[in-house]
């Protein structure tokens, strides 16, 4: 599996052509409550953090990791 990769240093590359690119997210407890801490499935479009469902996630999210395909540079 791959390292943590942190959201300040770049975040999840938007696959060419469209779809989604889920990685794995961190959320730490002391920006979100208990029930929000931790990893998670998410995806990145471009403008903020979705649930694999679409629907928004509203934490701040400090770090990602990818999951089906590698990082892009």
């Amino acid at each position: 599996m791959s390292e943590w990769i942190s959201v300040k240093g770049r975040l999840p590359c938007l696959p060419v052509g469209g779809g989604k690119n889920h990685v794995i997210a961190y959320t730490p407890a002391k920006k979100a409550g208990a029930f929000a801490n931790g990893a998670r499935f998410l995806y990145w479009n471009g403008i903020d953090w979705r649930y694999p469902d679409g629907s928004r996630f509203e934490h701040v999210v400090t770090h990602w990791q990818s999951h089906l395909v590698p990082p892009c540079d």
